[in-house]
């Protein structure tokens, strides 16, 4: 009887360690830095599909490299074209622009960029399939050339907590700094949405006390987007904490 409790409790922990993608065709990766061990989740783990908006957590660091813009409280002028999300409809730095997720400002920073400039950046970090060949404006979004994995995502972050892009340090602090969403006593949550295309993602990276784990979960199906996405993921990684 006691072997039998054991198991049950066993059974309910391992389905307790699942995320939750309900009705969604959903995947999901996360690495332990500490031991380097991988989770994997779903079906679609290794195919690429467009980051949608995550791109800007790379976006960030060229632009930042480049000079595109000084820092990242530096405000660029609202072009006056009004947005189906009212929170994009006015002046933005890179700090704000990544917490509401504005396209507008990082279409202009990629333009700052430059195609040359952007492809080699994409191309030297190694970011998923390096095509930005698509315009210089929509590359990351829906039906764009720019596609990424769930491990490759997973990679990429490991990276950036590392400190191991080809980027200064200066950028890959500021950009871990502007995709921080929560900080505990316990823990330290950044990420960052995306939503195109019938996709939704979230990645980012926890840091606890004695382990920092980097994640990546996409979802496909009717209603994906990023917040869906995002919640599902906080669900695993965070809920209970």
């Amino acid at each position: 009887m006691k072997v039998f409790w054991i198991l049950v409790l066993s059974l309910k922990f391992l389905l307790a360690s699942e995320p939750n993608f309900g009705k969604f065709d959903g995947s999901g990766v996360v690495v332990d830095l500490n031991n380097s061990e991988r989770s994997i989740f779903g079906k679609h783990a290794d195919e690429r599909m467009n980051p949608c908006s995550t791109f800007k957590i790379l976006n960030s660091m060229i632009a930042l490299d480049s000079g595109a813009v000084r820092d990242e409280n530096e405000t660029l002028k609202w072009d006056g074209v009004v947005r189906e999300y009212p929170v994009w409809n006015h002046d933005h730095s890179m700090r704000s622009a990544i917490g509401v997720s504005a396209v507008w400002f990082y279409q202009e920073l990629a333009r700052r960029v430059g195609e040359k400039k952007m492809g080699e950046m994409v191309r030297k970090t190694g970011y998923g399939n390096m095509d930005t060949s698509h315009t210089i404006i929509d590359f990351w979004l829906g039906d764009g050339s720019l596609k990424i994995s769930a491990n490759e995502e997973t990679d990429f972050l490991s990276k950036l907590v590392r400190n191991q892009l080809p980027f200064t340090s200066r950028a890959m602090r500021v950009t871990k700094e502007i995709m921080t969403l929560d900080k505990h006593d316990n823990y330290t949550l950044a990420g960052k949405t995306g939503s195109c295309g019938g996709i939704g993602w979230f990645v980012g990276f926890v840091e606890e006390a004695n382990s920092t784990k980097a994640f990546a979960f996409n979802i496909r199906g009717e209603g994906a987007n990023g917040s869906v996405a995002k919640k599902i993921a906080l669900d695993y990684l965070i809920k209970g904490k």
